[in-house]
C-alpha cells in the first residue's frame, strides 16, 4: 500500500528532520521568535526542568520541596510525584539544567520524527505543521516533564505489537511508570486492551492491575495533596472542557461535572449508537491506529479532568500519521474518512490559532489601551473553545469504537 507515496519522498524522514532543525535551530539563536508566536520565553531556558532540579537542590538543603521554593527563578514548589525528588540521588543539580534540557529535546525530537515518516511534500507540510506548531516549542523552551511522558509512551505501541511475548508483557510497566511519574499516563492503560491473543490480553491487563495497585501504594501522600498543589492552567495557551466557563467566572466543581456528564452522554451515544459500526484499520494500520489511540487517550483526559498548559499537545504527534493517511484510505468507508478528515482540520486551528491570534495581539501593543488588549485576548481564548470542543468529541468517536471493539474481544461471551 504507497499511499500515492511520491518516489522522491523515500526518505522523506530525513527532509523532516532537515526541516525541523533549521526551524527549531532559528528558536535557538534568535528567542524573541517565541514571542512573535506568543511563548512567554521568561529570558531563561529550560524553566521547567530548572523548577524540578530546585525542588531536588531544596531538599537536600534539608527545606520542604513542597513549599515555595527561594531555588527557583519564580518561587514554585514541587507540585509532581516524589519520585521527581530522586534525581538527586544522581547527583543532579541545577546546574545540570541546559545540557539535561538539551538532551530532554533532543530525545523527543528523534521519537517525534521516528513516528512521522512522510511520504509526499503534502504530508510533510502537514507533519512540519504540528510538530513546529507554538505548544511543541513551548514544552521544548520549557524542558517540561511531558517531553519525558512522551519518550517513555513512545515505546509502548512497538512493544505491544512486538513478536516476543516478554517485550509485550513490559507494556504494563510502562504505562504504571508514566503514571507514578505524572499521574495522567494512567488513562494510556487502554491500549493495553488491544493485541492478537484476548487470553494475554486478559492476564495483561490483570498484571497492569496488580502494578498499578502497587504504584498507587507508592504515591498515597502525593495523591492526597496533588490537587491542592497543581498550578492553575488559563489563558490563550491553554485548554480544558471548562475553559470558556473559567473565562466567564464560572469555576468550581459545577462546570466540571457539568462538561463530565456532556461526555458520558456522548459516549453513551457513540456506543449505542455504533458511529464507526463494524469498521477496523487495514492491519497495515495497527502501528498509526494504536499511536493515535495512545494520542488520544491522554489528550481527552486531560481535556475532561481539568485545565492543562499547552504543552501536552505534544501527544498530538501521534495523532498525525492516521489523521493523514485515513482520508486518503480506499478502503475505508466514507463516514470514517470525513470524520478523520474534520478532526485533522480541527488540530490544526486547536494548534495554530493561539500563535496566529498573537501575532496579531503583538502588532496592536502601544497602539491600543491595554484593558482593551486583555479584552481581546479573552476574545480569542472564547472563539477557540467550540474548536476545542468540537475536536474532543471527534476524539471521543474513535476512542469509544476501540473500546467497544477490544471490550468485545477480551470480555469471554457465553454461548
Amino acid at each position: 500500500m504507497n499511499d500515492g507515496a511520491d518516489r522522491r519522498f523515500r526518505r522523506g524522514w530525513m527532509w523532516l528532520a532537515l526541516l525541523a532543525v533549521v526551524y527549531f535551530s532559528a528558536f535557538a539563536f534568535y528567542p524573541r521568535l517565541f514571542f512573535i508566536l506568543g511563548v512567554n520565553h521568561f529570558n531563561v531556558w529550560f524553566l521547567d526542568s530548572f523548577a524540578v532540579l530546585a525542588s531536588n537542590d531544596a531538599l537536600s538543603a534539608g527545606r520542604d520541596p513542597y513549599a515555595n521554593n527561594p531555588l527557583d527563578y519564580l518561587g514554585r514548589p514541587h507540585v509532581y510525584s516524589h519520585w521527581w525528588l530522586h534525581l538527586r540521588d544522581l547527583g543532579l543539580t541545577r546546574g545540570d539544567t541546559v545540557w539535561l534540557g538539551i538532551s530532554l529535546a533532543v530525545a523527543f525530537l528523534l521519537a517525534a520524527l521516528g513516528r512521522l515518516r512522510p511520504r509526499t511534500a503534502r504530508e510533510l507540510l502537514w507533519y512540519a505543521a504540528v510538530l513546529g506548531s507554538a505548544p511543541v516549542l513551548l514544552a521544548l523552551d520549557r524542558g517540561n516533564n511531558d517531553l519525558v511522558i512522551f519518550i517513555l509512551l513512545a515505546f509502548l505501541v512497538p512493544g505491544l505489537l512486538s513478536s516476543r511475548r516478554l517485550v509485550r508483557f513490559l507494556a504494563p510497566a510502562l504505562v504504571v511508570l508514566a503514571a507514578m511519574l505524572k499521574y495522567y499516563p494512567a488513562v494510556s492503560a487502554l491500549l493495553l486492551l488491544g493485541g492478537a491473543d484476548p487470553r494475554e490480553r486478559r492476564v495483561r491487563l490483570l498484571f497492569t492491575a496488580m502494578l498499578g495497585a502497587l504504584a498507587a501504594v507508592s504515591m498515597s501522600g502525593d495523591l492526597a495533596t496533588a490537587g491542592s498543589r497543581s498550578p492553575v492552567a488559563e489563558g490563550m495557551m491553554s485548554f480544558g472542557a471548562t475553559g470558556a466557563f473559567n473565562a466567564l467566572g464560572w469555576t468550581g466543581w459545577a462546570p466540571k461535572l457539568v462538561c463530565g456528564a456532556v461526555g458520558l452522554a456522548f459516549m453513551a451515544w457513540c456506543w449505542f449508537g455504533r458511529v464507526l459500526g463494524a469498521w477496523e484499520p487495514d492491519s497495515a494500520r495497527s502501528s498509526d491506529y494504536l499511536h493515535f489511540i495512545l494520542g488520544a487517550v491522554l489528550l481527552t483526559g486531560c481535556f475532561f479532568a481539568n485545565m492543562n498548559y499547552g504543552y501536552r499537545w505534544v501527544f498530538s504527534i501521534w495523532l498525525a500519521p492516521l489523521l493523514w493517511r485515513l482520508p486518503r484510505e480506499a478502503a475505508a468507508p466514507g463516514s470514517v474518512c470525513r470524520l478523520a478528515d474534520w478532526t485533522g482540520g480541527l488540530l490544526l486551528f486547536a494548534l495554530w490559532w493561539t500563535p496566529v491570534y498573537s501575532f496579531v495581539l503583538n502588532r496592536l501593543v502601544d497602539r491600543v489601551p491595554e484593558a482593551k488588549l486583555r479584552q481581546l485576548q479573552q476574545w480569542g481564548f472564547l472563539i477557540e473553545q467550540p474548536v476545542d470542543w468540537a475536536f474532543f468529541l471527534c476524539l471521543l468517536v474513535f476512542l469509544v469504537h476501540f473500546t467497544r471493539r477490544q471490550l468485545g474481544e477480551v470480555i469471554p461471551r457465553r454461548t
